[in-house]
This record gives C-alpha cells, structure tokens and sequence, in this order.
C-alpha cells in the first residue's frame, strides 16, 4: 500500500497533515483552471491560486539549489503532470510562440 505522510516524516503532530490538506486543496484548484483554459498561467488577478502558483516556483528552486524546501518529489510529480510551467521564462516563451503563430496565420488571411 501507500506510505502515509506522517511515515515518512516521522512527525505526528498533524502539521504537516494540515499543511499538505492546504497544498491539495490548491492543487485541486489549479487542475479545475488548467481544465477550464488548457494552461496553468493563472491571472494575477486570481491572487490566492497566482501567490500559491509563485510559491511552488519559489520552494521548486530552493529544491533545486539544495536549500530546505516544501517542494517534495510527490508534489512536482504532481505538477509535472498537469503541464506545470516551473520557469517564467519558459511560459514567456510558450506565449511568444503561440502569439507568432497567430499572428502567421493573421497575416496568411490578409495575404489570400
């Protein structure tokens, strides 16, 4: 079966219990938007899901540098599987190349 939370970190005290009820709550927000839109760029006028979304970057590139994060292997599993951009500038260049091909195909209308 599944290896509970508090198992593996050994910590009993339902802290880390209320904290991953929260990070899948949010989560469960975020796949109802990418299911609504087919993307996880949230608006920032929906700030708590934007703020939530900035933190899992945050806590992501502290995993990566080495440092104590929040973002376990689970998490970004998670993540990585609903289309999660981790770096703005890989969602810059997403929307650079979608508005590209729109604008290609703007200009093939004008042009026929």
């Amino acid at each position: 079966g599944a290896v509970k939370q508090e198992d593996r970190n050994c910590n009993s005290d339902g802290e880390n219990e209320a904290r991953d009820y929260s990070w899948n709550i949010k989560l469960g927000k975020l796949c109802e938007f990418q299911s609504l839109h087919g993307h996880t760029d949230v608006p920032s006028e929906n700030r708590n899901l934007f703020q939530w979304i900035s933190e899992q970057r945050f806590e992501y590139c502290r995993k990566e540098l080495g440092e104590y994060s929040t973002m376990t292997e689970e998490r970004e599993k998670q993540l990585n599987e609903i289309g999660f951009q981790w770096k703005v500038e890989d969602l810059a260049r997403n929307h650079d190349s979608k508005w590209r091909t729109y604008f290609d195909q703007l200009i093939e209308v004008e042009e026929s």
